[in-house]
């Protein structure tokens, strides 16, 4: 069974909590329907409730009012990592430069927005990337570290249950390849096991989020730090984000049709999913991972070798066949689905989801009434149809932003 519960239309999967640490930053538009979410519930009286303000409207408003102290916030950090920075500069550490520090020292609205509606969570407002030629060198992580200790900044530490236990770990994560807890011992025993796993991309980093110990109520700002290997590596990832990443966000996270769960073997959604898993891993392989890897060799290694950065002929014929093989299926998908929903045998189950509904559980009258599952049917209906009319506006999203990406790394014809 594909069909979900009866809720208003998830804004681009508010709810989910597995949201990615992946650090990329988007500025691709939401359809616009993903972005009217008018009510927290259904009225299944038969009255909707008129639309006052979007969730959005309500995010984006509550967030710029609060940009001037986010400003100041991350300014004062910016300082701060400057000094430091200027103390650690023969042992290979620097700043990005300053129009690209100044300008990323806050999440903007739109950044903001697009991770709180596709991640449900956005904590980095206020960040900085710090460039360190050689991040194995734990020991000038440590001192980097000590001298932030000095001037009121302390790692953030998050709710975790261990063994049943509920404890405070720190929000420290080493995404490098081939790290061990001999090499990160001189961190201390806190920070030894914060050893996490470098993307399947190629993306590299240390990440950090700071918090000012002096700092109380809306100014105790979670403070993200970027530790990466140098200005090759950021250009890399400002390039990957927008050729890559985005549309293999597009595809996995907004796509309605890739949140069916286990959708029978050869259906519509079953073959979208292999369709967007063939289209992510290509674009993975063949543009992000080299880009890192490059860039990698310039920053870490010191070395001109290059992998080529290119998507072939007939590779650019596969994917983007795939890509509109899924607008194909989308369609058929949903046209099955409305067919089904509408359909005379599709009643009685109609009624089992109306009262597993959360309009059905808090009522006091448990009587279902004819006009409750009708009420009920068309705003399924009307649910489906919208989310038709998302997936084939992020479709449209996704083919022009390939057509971006071919026509900056597709091999030319020379003939």
């Amino acid at each position: 069974m594909n069909i979900k519960l009866l809720t208003p239309i998830r804004a681009n999967n508010l709810e989910n909590k597995n949201h990615s640490k992946n650090n990329h930053y988007s500025s691709t538009v939401m359809p616009s329907s993903q972005n009217e979410l008018k009510a927290d519930v259904v009225s299944f009286s038969g009255r909707i409730p008129p639309a006052v303000n979007t969730m959005e409207d309500m995010f984006r408003k509550s967030y710029d009012a609060n940009l001037t102290n986010l400003k100041a916030i991350g300014l004062k950090f910016l300082d701060t990592i400057s000094v430091i920075t200027e103390k650690f500069k023969s042992r290979g550490v620097s700043l990005p430069d300053e129009k690209y520090t100044s300008q990323g020292i806050v999440k903007s609205t739109d950044s903001f927005i697009s991770k709180l509606l596709r991640s449900g969570e956005a904590l980095d407002k206020v960040r900085t990337t710090l460039f360190v030629e050689n991040p194995y060198d734990f020991k000038l992580i440590r001192d980097i570290l000590k001298e932030l200790e000095l001037r009121d900044y302390k790692i953030r530490t998050l709710p975790k249950r261990i063994n049943g236990k509920k404890v405070h770990v720190p929000d420290f994560d080493i995404r490098l390849p081939g790290v061990t807890e001999a090499q990160t011992k001189v961190l201390g025993p806190e920070l030894q096991k914060c050893i996490g796993k470098p993307q399947k991309t190629g993306y590299e980093d240390i990440q950090i989020r700071f918090v000012d110990k002096n700092a109380k109520g809306k100014k105790a700002q979670p403070i993200e730090l970027l530790i990466v290997y140098g200005k090759n590596f950021v250009e890399a990832k400002e390039a990957e984000s927008y050729y890559s990443y985005d549309i293999r966000r597009m595809l996995k996270n907004l796509l309605h049709i890739n949140q069916v769960e286990n959708p029978p073997i050869n259906s519509p959604a079953h073959r979208v999913k292999n369709n967007i898993g063939i289209i992510c891993d290509t674009l993975s392989n063949h543009i992000s991972k080299p880009l890192f890897s490059n860039a990698k060799n310039k920053d870490y290694y010191h070395e001109k070798l290059e992998m080529p950065v290119e998507l072939t002929k007939p590779t650019i014929e596969a994917i983007t066949g795939l890509l509109e093989g899924i607008r194909t299926k989308i369609n058929i998908h949903y046209r099955n689905e409305i067919s089904r929903v509408s359909s005379e045998e599709f009643k009685p189950e109609l009624e089992k989801l109306f009262k597993a509904s959360q309009e059905y559980k808090e009522r006091e009258d448990k009587t279902v009434y004819i006009k409750d599952i009708l009420t009920y049917k068309n705003q399924l209906l009307k649910n489906l149809r919208t989310e038709r009319k998302d997936d084939l506006e992020i479709i449209l999203q996704a083919k022009r932003r390939l057509a971006e990406t071919i026509d900056k790394y597709g091999v030319k014809d020379t003939n």
